[in-house]
C-alpha cells in the first residue's frame, strides 16, 4: 500500500481585499475595551484585525508591517474566521499605488 504525501499549497494573499467578519467585529469590540476579557493577540494580529475594518487591500496592509508577519497574521485571522476576503464587486476602490522605482543597478544606461 503506497502512502501519499499531501502538501498544503500556499494560497496567494496579495491582490486581495480583506474585511472583518461578524465574529471579527465582535472580537474587535471586546479587544478595544478597557476591561479586556479576552486573551490578547500579538501586536501584528491585533493591528491587522483592526485595520481590516470594512475593507483594506493587501497593498495597503503591506505598507504597515513586514511581509512575513503580515502573511502569518492574515493566514491566522482567516483560519480563525475573524476576517474574510472581499469579492471585487464589494471591495472598496483599490488605492493608487505610487509606481515602483527601478534601482540604479537595473537602470538602463543613459536613461
Amino acid at each position: 500500500m503506497a502512502s501519499t504525501i499531501r502538501t498544503n499549497t500556499p494560497v496567494s494573499l496579495d491582490a486581495r481585499c480583506y474585511r472583518l467578519t461578524a465574529t471579527g467585529r465582535a472580537c474587535v469590540d471586546v479587544v478595544e475595551t478597557e476591561g479586556q476579557t479576552v486573551g490578547s493577540f500579538s501586536r501584528y494580529l491585533h493591528d491587522v484585525l483592526v485595520l481590516c475594518g470594512s475593507g483594506i487591500w493587501f497593498e495597503q496592509l503591506q505598507q504597515c508591517m513586514p511581509p512575513r508577519s503580515l502573511e502569518d497574521s492574515l493566514r491566522t485571522l482567516l483560519a480563525l474566521g475573524l476576517i474574510e476576503t472581499v469579492h471585487r464587486g464589494e471591495a472598496p476602490a483599490r488605492p493608487e499605488m505610487p509606481p515602483r522605482r527601478v534601482p540604479a543597478l537595473f537602470a538602463r544606461p543613459g536613461g
